[in-house]
Formats: C-alpha cells, sequence, structure tokens
C-alpha cells in the first residue's frame, strides 16, 4: 500500500502533468505537420514523431505520483504503438482511438479531464 501523497508529491506531479500535457501538444502538432508532408517520407516522419513523444514524456514522469505516472505510461505505449503502425503499414493510416483514451485518462489523473 502506497503512502498518501505528501504536498511535494502533489506539487511534483502538478509540474509533471504541466509539462506532459506540454509534449503531448507539441508532439499531436508535429505529427500533423508531418502527417500533410504525405508518403512515403511524411509516414516515416509521423513514426518518428510519435517515437520522439513517447521518449520525452518519460522524461517528466520522474516526480509525478503513481497514477500520473502510469497514465502517462499508456500515453507513451499508444504514441510507441502507432509509431511502429506507420513504420510498418504506411498506407494504412492507424486509429489514434487508444491515443485519445490514453490521453483522457492522464488528464484525469491530472485533475484536468
Amino acid at each position: 500500500m502506497r503512502p498518501p501523497p505528501t504536498s511535494a508529491s502533489k506539487a511534483g506531479s502538478k509540474t509533471a502533468c504541466t509539462a506532459l500535457s506540454a509534449d503531448i501538444a507539441d508532439t499531436l502538432t508535429k505529427v500533423a505537420e508531418a502527417e500533410k508532408i504525405g508518403p512515403p517520407a511524411g509516414h516515416n516522419a509521423v513514426s518518428a514523431q510519435y517515437s520522439a513523444g513517447a521518449a520525452v514524456l518519460y522524461s517528466h514522469m520522474i516526480d509525478a505520483s503513481q497514477s500520473v505516472n502510469d497514465a502517462a505510461k499508456q500515453v507513451a505505449t499508444a504514441m510507441s504503438d502507432l509509431a511502429d503502425t506507420w513504420a510498418k503499414a504506411p498506407k494504412d493510416k492507424p486509429s489514434t482511438a487508444a491515443l485519445t483514451t490514453a490521453i483522457d485518462k492522464l488528464k484525469a489523473a491530472c485533475g484536468t479531464g
């Protein structure tokens, strides 16, 4: 059983949530720009942007609460899965439903959703 959150862990989670939200928005903007490039280079760029976005999320999870950390990992996993799908089957634009669900869970964990 985890101890109750302290004011320090709450502050860390708030900071993490702010950074994670900015990271996600930045990644989605870059993905949208990469999609406009079109195939085949655009598909590779989309995959790369999702991969980079997933990687940067991990750097902001360190001070977050367990619930925020878990939710952020789900977002990173969804981004990694999308990167893999774009790399393997670029002609089939994958569904972003899992990413949207994961983002919604992160917003809820952060108290912003």
